[in-house]
């Protein structure tokens, strides 16, 4: 198969099936072949941390991989992005001019690992990165599992935050504001949801959270939609990963089975949010290696070999019909994780010629 270049590739899938692995090896494979690229994961593993030695103190600001162990220099630099959600919303502050946005408590917990603003923060995240950098793709390992899906929804989310009636409320207290200065934002933000009839619950989710409670409640509101512009600029991203001429898809699983039918139930899920073809990425496989292995007909041995065999081919003929194609990854034995993916790397070569 022929792996065209695309300006994304975005990998997700179930935990435990080599994702970030290969990721990272067709990063390092695109890089040895001369193109710029950005390598960015939303949920930093340990795994990649190894491979390419980095610590957590890199998380959030771009990291230049020259060269590697066992893999030598890479003949264009790769640049590797550790997620980090706090560095995010102060980039976006600075960026809006609003520095308050990352002081503000609501919004701290919020860009806490299991906040809910990830996935959203990471779309943001990787617009700000394509205006820093110029780049011929981004390779963007996303989080495991069913959080893969919440990375796809995040732009629907920022669509209901910032919908029309969010606005004209907005706009309106900043007239109020504009009109009685001595009253403030604040005040009017205040006035509106008491208004609205929440002043019971505000009241007693203060003395459940502390004093403040109401007051940081609306000023996270005020701070969030002052920087509306930074938020905005993630649904630019939409359009890019949606366009099958600009990005591929791989959805990474293991031959194990019960990985498996975890796989086809996030890309049913995923068709549905992104009606798009995908490529599956079939990792660990075993048929090409036993093809030279012959036990006696009719041994255990032979009826081993016979049954993995078959169980792969099952699971390609159940598979072909739902995909663009299907990547194959036999299962890599090495010293260590650089000698891996420097194996991993060679396979994506072959994928892509």
């Amino acid at each position: 198969m022929s792996l065209p270049l695309r300006s994304f590739d975005l990998f997700f899938g179930t935990g435990g099936v080599g994702k970030t692995t290969l990721a990272t090896a067709r990063a390092i494979q695109l890089a040895n072949e001369g193109h710029r690229v950005l390598l960015m994961t939303i949920d930093p593993a340990k795994r990649l941390k190894d491979i390419l030695g980095l610590s957590d103190d890199s998380a959030g600001e771009i990291a230049i991989i020259e060269r590697l162990p066992e893999v030598g220099e890479l003949k264009v630099p790769l640049h590797a992005l550790l997620m980090s959600p706090p560095r995010t919303i102060q980039r976006m502050g600075e960026v809006a001019g609003v520095r308050e946005l990352s002081q503000n408590r609501i919004v701290e917990v919020l860009a806490r690992p299991h906040g809910g603003m990830n996935e959203i923060l990471a779309l943001i995240e990787l617009q700000m990165r394509l205006k820093d950098g110029n780049y011929d793709c981004v390779v963007l390992d996303t989080p495991p599992g069913p959080h893969f899906l919440d990375f796809l929804d995040g732009l629907e989310k920022i669509r209901k935050f910032f919908d029309q009636r969010f606005v004209e409320i907005f706009t309106s207290l900043g007239r109020r504001a504009m009109e009685n200065p001595s009253k403030g934002l604040m005040s009017g933000l205040f006035d509106k949801v008491v208004g609205a009839g929440v002043n019971k619950l505000l009241s007693y989710l203060q003395k459940v959270t502390g004093e403040r409670f109401v007051e940081d409640f609306l000023s996270a509101l005020e701070v969030i939609y002052r920087s509306r512009s930074s938020f905005m600029q993630g649904l630019a991203m939409e359009e890019r990963l949606s366009d099958p001429t600009k990005a591929n898809w791989f959805l990474v699983t293991s031959v194990e089975q019960g990985k498996f039918h975890e796989a086809l139930d996030i890309q049913k899920a995923a068709g549905k949010m992104h009606n798009r073809e995908m490529y599956l990425v079939l990792n660990k496989t075993l048929s090409h290696e036993l093809q030279d292995w012959h036990p006696v007909a009719g041994s255990a041995a032979f009826a081993l070999r016979e049954s993995l065999i078959n169980k792969e081919n099952l699971l390609r003929d159940k598979t072909r019909p739902h995909f663009a194609g299907i990547v194959d990854f036999p299962e890599v034995l090495a010293s260590s994780p650089t000698e891996h993916v420097k194996q991993l790397a060679l396979i994506w070569s072959k994928h892509a010629n």
